[in-house]
């Protein structure tokens, strides 16, 4: 299972500029009391940082690695492709810290479910599980990186490293969900988490991408397994 959304800047109206981060919009310049105060530095690479990974998103989506350029990104995001490199050492290193994102962000919100009291366990997870990957691109994103990774094998030590460091994740997650639920482990630990984010994903891609408000068919497949693999 992988990995939802940036943080503007304190002083900006947020919105949705991808469905995974959340941009900054600027408050209406004829209006003085909405004026925005100063960025200082920090916060112009946080945003320009931001604006970029949620440009990279929209462009790999839209064209594949291959045909997913610095120039295509930069364009995308509303910047020069200095700011690209700026701030990342390649477009690789772009695509490298948007799956990070989207990992990080979904084990910390299964972290939460997890400490949840048993009572709640169940129903926090199928929540969760319907809507994973609804109106979002990881499973794409990870397929074309894979993808990559076999192609270049600098990227797949970058790549692969940051894959087990998911699946380790993912396994203390699985163990603490299985301890909730009062029983044992079918299988180890690590195994079940690489399986679980092969058919996450597998199930993502074989399916039309989920709309808003339906629930995703590969979180309820994964959620049923686990109701069989936990039942008593």
């Amino acid at each position: 299972m992988s990995v939802h959304a940036g943080e503007g800047s304190p002083h900006l109206n947020s919105v949705r500029y991808s469905d995974s981060f959340a941009l900054p919009r600027m408050a209406d310049p004829s209006s003085k009391s909405a004026r925005p105060a100063r960025l200082n530095r920090a916060q112009k690479q946080a945003e320009t940082r931001e604006r970029l990974l949620a440009a990279a998103e929209q462009v790999i989506a839209r064209y594949g690695y291959g045909g997913a350029s610095i120039d295509l990104i930069s364009a995308e995001a509303g910047y020069s492709k200095g700011a690209i490199y700026s701030n990342f050492d390649s477009k690789e290193a772009v695509f490298l810290e948007l799956l990070r994102l989207y990992m990080d962000r979904d084990a910390k919100e299964l972290e939460r479910i997890v400490n949840l009291d048993p009572a709640s366990l169940s129903q926090a997870v199928t929540g969760w599980l319907e809507t994973m990957h609804v109106e979002k691109d990881c499973p794409l994103l990870m397929t074309e990186l894979q993808l990559q990774a076999r192609r270049s094998p600098a990227f797949a030590q970058r790549y692969y490293a940051l894959q087990e460091q998911q699946t380790r994740t993912l396994a203390r997650i699985l163990k603490r969900y299985f301890k909730t639920s009062s029983r044992p482990l079918p299988m180890n630990p690590l195994e079940l988490a690489a399986a679980m984010t092969a058919l996450a994903h597998g199930l993502s891609l074989q399916h039309p991408p989920s709309k808003r408000g339906t629930p995703s068919v590969a979180g309820r497949i994964i959620d049923n397994l686990l109701r069989l693999l936990t039942q008593r």
